[in-house]
């Protein structure tokens, strides 16, 4: 009686990790639609700018590198806000550069169920001086992780912060440090 039990709660755990694994590659895809990118693919991975690697992985944790909006067309989403970049184009970037922390998630780790938490996010919007909605324009992508990966993977703490210029006159750029399940 105890091998069939502890085979039922065997299959049981498994399904349970089959089933996230496939809600969130799921969430990904209808987020990844919504947002226009062709199929709900993850588009191919920009090369880094400069002398730094995307991802780095130091014990449990995941150190992303900040990552600018990209759109499914492959442009990247330039001026200041919001005299170039209006709020709501601002939040569509914000979770555009989102979408490329994801990506250089899932080619770090080779599967987006090894996140065991979306630890920390810091973005950085280039704005005029008086702007003060940064915020809001930050909580796209902290929508957008928290629709992937659910609330309790997703929700995260973050920094929010204006800035005069930012590299290429990108709109903004967000770091991002993650929790990694042990294999």
């Amino acid at each position: 009686m105890f091998r069939l039990w502890s085979a039922v709660l065997f299959l049981f755990v498994i399904s349970i990790h089959v089933a996230s694994a496939s809600d969130i590659d799921d969430r990904l895809k209808a987020q990844l639609l919504a947002l226009g990118f062709p199929n709900g693919t993850l588009p191919v991975l920009v090369p880094a700018f400069g002398n730094y690697v995307d991802s780095v992985q130091v014990g449990k944790l995941l150190y992303l590198s900040s990552a600018a909006p990209q759109t499914p067309a492959g442009t990247f989403v330039k001026g200041r806000v919001p005299d170039e970049v209006d709020v709501d184009d601002a939040i569509t970037a914000a979770k555009f550069a989102c979408v490329r922390q994801v990506n250089r998630m899932k080619a770090a780790l080779g599967d987006l169920n090894r996140v065991k938490k979306i630890v920390y996010i810091s973005g950085k919007i280039q704005t005029q001086p008086d702007f003060i909605n940064h915020t809001v324009i930050v909580d796209g992508c902290s929508a957008f992780l928290v629709n992937v990966f659910g609330t309790e993977v997703g929700t995260h703490a973050r920094t929010v912060a204006g800035m005069a210029s930012l590299s290429l006159n990108v709109t903004l750029e967000v770091e991002t440090i993650v929790e990694v399940k042990c294999k």
